[in-house]
């Protein structure tokens, strides 16, 4: 079951989600339900914490979202959602609307922006009518996408599991072995590296954000291939220190697992990326970019930086 319900008392939540309101409040079936929610820790980590205050819009979400085996949790606004974490849920991605009221989508998130790194989910935003200093904004608040309404169900999906990917490269990092980590620390005391890193990184979290703004623009079919995309995830990772397997990468490419090898051969025929057989799980290839592909990818985002400048 990957579509879980919480029952969320309240005349403001009562009013936007009656349908979800069928258990009397206080009730034994309340408490059995709310029981079973608190009984393991287990039952408080999902994929996606889906945030709006249009009740068909949150169905809509979660339906794309389950149909890909994603364990979802609704909330009505962003208050309803900041009442979840606090009760325990840890959510690893979180889909909000941009435009709510009382608690906006750029306010829920900058609250998420105050907890710390193994609390704090990736942010994905979906809004009706973006502009670029939403994209902006987003951007400064480590927002990991921003789609579009209407939302384009596959789509969605690959945000969340690149998303998903990010988050766990992430803590990767966070949890690298002392001496590993030592080296790390060490690198980026290097006054020549550090400012050239982060404004990398920021750059391409800018990439990664308003390349979705595109689709309101273009047709999405322009943009399919994955190869792009694979590439940027694999420098994001490069820059994390963390590793990606071909498995990740390919699911968080968004195609089929099969389409995804294939651009990953063409891109290996390229000299742009190589694979490497996991030392510690001999099951598991790890893949990243190989030196020809890591210094075209710098190169580029050198030139990139260069001309804003």
């Amino acid at each position: 079951m990957y579509f879980t319900m919480r029952v969320l008392t309240g005349p403001a939540v009562r009013q936007k989600y009656p349908i979800w309101m069928h258990l009397p409040p206080g009730g034994d079936e309340q408490k059995q339900m709310e029981a079973s929610h608190n009984s393991t820790p287990d039952d408080l980590i999902v994929d996606v914490l889906v945030v709006d205050d249009d009740r068909d819009a949150v169905e809509e979400l979660v339906e794309y979202l389950s149909k890909a085996k994603l364990r979802c949790q609704p909330a009505a606004d962003g208050w309803a959602a900041l009442q979840l974490l606090a009760d325990g849920y840890r959510p690893q991605v979180v889909v909000t609307d941009l435009r709510m009221p009382e608690l906006t989508g750029m306010e829920f998130a900058e609250r998420l922006s105050r907890l710390g790194d193994a609390e704090r989910p990736e942010i994905i935003f979906v809004s009706g009518n973006a502009g670029f200093d939403d994209a902006v904004a987003a951007i400064r608040l480590g927002a990991r996408d921003m789609l579009t309404k209407p939302i384009d169900g596959p789509r969605l999906v690959r945000a969340v599991k690149s998303a998903q990917l990010a988050r766990q490269m992430r803590l990767r990092a966070d949890s690298m072995p002392p001496a590993q980590a030592a080296t790390s620390a060490a690198k980026a005391k290097s006054a020549a590296d550090e400012g050239p890193v982060a404004r990398k990184r920021a750059a391409l979290g800018e990439l990664k954000t308003m390349r979705r703004l595109r689709s309101q623009y273009f047709p999405a079919e322009l943009f399919s291939d994955p190869c792009w995309e694979m590439l940027l995830d694999l420098y994001d990772a490069s820059l994390a220190g963390a590793e990606v397997t071909v498995t990740s990468l390919g699911a968080a490419s968004g195609v089929p697992q099969t389409t995804a090898l294939r651009r990953m051969e063409t891109l290996q025929s390229h000299n742009l990326i190589v694979r490497a057989e996991d030392k510690a799980d001999k099951r598991r290839t790890i893949i990243k970019l190989s030196d020809g592909g890591m210094q075209a990818v710098e190169s580029f985002f050198e030139t990139y930086l260069g001309r804003r400048a």
